[in-house]
């Protein structure tokens, strides 16, 4: 990690999630420092987004999982594509905004040393290692570096049943030198249900103050109960002046809108995730389960 990005590091960070839409499956979550550098006048910062493991969709009779994307800096939440595990192969499908196109091999961790992957891209990627590491479990996993042909001092790192060092879906995307124009993407760590189970060393910490929160009691506001499946309310303990509340699927969907904050009836929301987006001196975003 370079000096640069060690400096910009310290004023914002990249959240990137992998949530569980179902309450039968480990919630995962990947959590990821995002950089943007552009030439002069635009300007260099960060940015923050949060990436969800959603709904099984079915894509040419195949089972897949999409993935969607909440944007911290506009609320908003989008589609961006979908995936599948075949073996040790992982599958990815973007969504164009009507449909999903066709599937894309994202992971083989078959590969051995000596191996290329994107062989069509203009820096292939070739595996230059292959070794065992231990997650903080205590778990072996299977660990692939990358080199990038053609471009020097740029590398990249797999972890089995984890994914890329850029984050789950950036996988392929060398950083830009600092005078080029390009966004990169850093692992920071990676939970399953809130427990850390991987930290990538380049940063040792899982400090991020601007993930998604859970039902804490920052800002002394929290969703009561959680999960939940008949009723919430909004516990205000500080009586911050909330404007309106806002509940949004993983499709980014606003599927309720309400003012009031001391029996929400959700009774008729299917079980799931959602984001609690609430509004006011400030805007707040929790997330909820419903469960049935």
């Amino acid at each position: 990690m370079t000096k640069h990005l060690q400096h910009l590091a310290k004023f914002a960070v990249l959240a990137i999630a992998m949530l569980a839409i179902s309450l039968n499956i480990n919630a995962q979550e990947w959590y990821i420092l995002g950089v943007y550098t552009w030439s002069a006048p635009h300007p260099t910062g960060t940015f923050e987004e949060t990436y969800s493991m959603g709904e099984t969709v079915t894509i040419d009779d195949l089972e897949f999982t999409t993935i969607s994307v909440y944007n911290h800096n506009s609320g908003s939440v989008s589609i961006d594509g979908a995936f599948r595990n075949d073996g040790n192969q992982v599958y990815y499908c973007k969504w164009n905004g009507s449909s999903y196109e066709d599937e894309e091999l994202l992971y083989d961790y078959d590969l051995e040393v000596g191996d290329f992957f994107h062989d069509d891209d203009a820096h292939p990627m070739q595996v230059t290692e292959v070794t065992t590491i231990t997650d903080e479990t205590g778990t072996p996993r299977k660990k692939l570096t990358f080199s990038f042909i053609g471009l020097e001092d740029v590398t990249e790192f797999w972890i089995e049943g984890i994914g890329s060092s850029r984050g789950f879906i950036h996988v392929g995307m060398y950083e830009p030198k600092h005078d080029s124009d390009g966004e990169m993407y850093h692992l920071l760590c990676y939970h399953v249900n809130n427990d850390v189970i991987y930290v990538n060393p380049e940063y040792n910490e899982c400090d991020l103050p601007y993930a998604v929160e859970d039902n804490s009691t920052d800002n002394n506001i929290s969703i009561y109960p959680n999960p939940a499946n008949e009723v919430i309310k909004i516990l205000n303990d500080n009586n911050l002046n909330i404007a309106s509340i806002e509940i949004i699927d993983l499709t980014g969907r606003t599927v309720m809108s309400t003012n009031k904050t001391d029996a929400i009836d959700i009774s008729e929301l299917s079980e799931g995730q959602y984001f609690v987006k609430i509004i006011g001196e400030t805007t707040i975003v929790k997330k909820l389960f419903i469960s049935k």
